[in-house]
This record gives structure tokens, sequence and C-alpha cells, in this order.
């Protein structure tokens, strides 16, 4: 067995390839292997978009020898309200992903914490999934005109308005679509809690873009192993 590689050896193949912005293919080709034993399941499957935010690694307003500001420049801030109505703001960026129903994570981005969560609908949207789901914040005609357009079922929350409050239909719709849409927040769970990523460890909006890119293929591969710990290889389709 050969020995774990380093954190210079790490954080050199990491440099690489944010140079060579391959961590993207990379994760693609993980998963088309993992589609190939259909540990991924593309027939049918469903697509949980959802984003997370995460304090850079320098948020503070102290300068360095040369009186520049030391916090991240790339960075925004995130301000939203938790379930209690408590605004909470967070100087950082913004993880955004797509997550299939077993929790294997599709497509993935990094914005800085200020860019609103719809705007990376599109990144995440594969146009192959038999349905959405997804948070309020992705609600908008717009979304409902794109998935009508590729004939995806609309699973994402309503939200209500001014003068506009929800109908008792909404209501009950938004918590049978919560079930599953909580789905899409477990792999922040991982990267906070057994990543260590609950705060980016690097500078800059392309290195932590790379960064998490490599923990999406973590996840994968190590779900995937645990997949196929679990229940072995699924038996081949027949041929004729």
């Amino acid at each position: 067995m050969q020995d774990v590689p380093d954190a210079t050896t790490i954080g050199r193949f990491r440099a690489r390839l944010m140079e060579l912005g391959l961590w993207e293919v990379l994760l693609g080709e993980v998963n088309r292997q993992l589609e190939a034993k259909h540990i991924i399941m593309t027939e049918g499957r469903i697509n949980i978009i959802d984003a997370t935010p995460v304090e850079a690694a320098q948020s503070g307003y102290g300068k360095d020898a040369n009186d520049e500001p030391t916090r991240d420049k790339d960075a925004g801030w995130h301000v939203k309200a938790d379930s209690r109505g408590n605004i909470k703001s967070t100087y950082g960026y913004s993880v955004h992903t797509g997550v299939g129903e077993d929790g294997f994570i599709h497509r993935q981005t990094v914005t800085p914490g200020n860019a609103h969560d719809s705007t990376e609908r599109d990144t995440l949207l594969l146009g192959d999934e038999a349905a959405l789901y997804a948070d309020a914040a992705y609600s908008s005609q717009a979304t409902r005109e794109k998935l009508a357009q590729f004939g995806i079922d609309d699973q994402v929350q309503r939200k209500g308005y001014r003068g506009h409050p929800l109908s008792k239909a909404d209501l009950v719709r938004n918590k049978e679509i919560a079930v599953i849409r909580s789905g899409g927040e477990r792999p922040f769970a991982t990267y906070k809690s057994r990543y260590g990523l609950a705060r980016t460890r690097l500078m800059g909006l392309a290195k932590n873009l790379t960064l998490f890119g490599l923990a999406a293929i973590a996840h994968n591969i190590a779900k995937g192993a645990k997949f196929l710990a679990l229940y072995g290889l699924p038996d081949p389709e027949p041929t004729g």
C-alpha cells in the first residue's frame, strides 16, 4: 500500500488543477465511472439544488505591513434570515451544489457570498433530470419557464410576497417538498463537520473553487465506496 501524499504534494496537485481548470472534468469522470457501475443512477434521477455560506479565511478588517487590507478581496457578504427571522451575515463565499436523491453531487460551483442563490440555477441544472427540488430562493417565473422548457417536474418551493401570502395548498406543497429537498444539505454538513471546511483555508475565488471541487470528488468517491461495501455491484442488465 502506498503512503498517503503529504500536504505539499496535495497542494501542488490542487494548484495544477486550478491552473488547468480541470477539477470539474475530474468530478465528471468520477461520476461517469460511478454511473457505469450503476452506483449513480441516471434514469429518472432528480436534482436537488442548494447553497451554503462559508466564512472566508481572512474576513476581518486588519491590514498588512504595507497597510493593505488583509481580508479576502474575492469574497462578499452573505446576508440571510434564519428560521427564526434573525439576520445573519457572513463574509465569505457561497458553495452551490446539485445533488441526487442518494446524495451524490452532480455539479458544484462557488461564488462570492453576496451572489444570490438563484444566479447559479442554470449552472447546476442538468437538463435531463426528472424533477428539480429547491427552496423558495429559486422560485420565480423564469425558473418555472425554464423547467417547463426542458420538461422537468417543478418541485421548487413557493414563496409569498407582501400582500400575497402563500395559500394553504402552497404551504402543504412546501412541506412535502422539504422532505426530499433537505437531502441537498447533507454534503454541506460533510464539508463543514468532517472535512473542516466551515471556513475556507485559501484566499481567492479560483483557489476555493478548486478546493471545494476536490471536496466534492472526495465526497462522491467515499459515498460510492460505501455503497459498494454495503450493496455490491448491481446485477448487469440483460443483453437480450
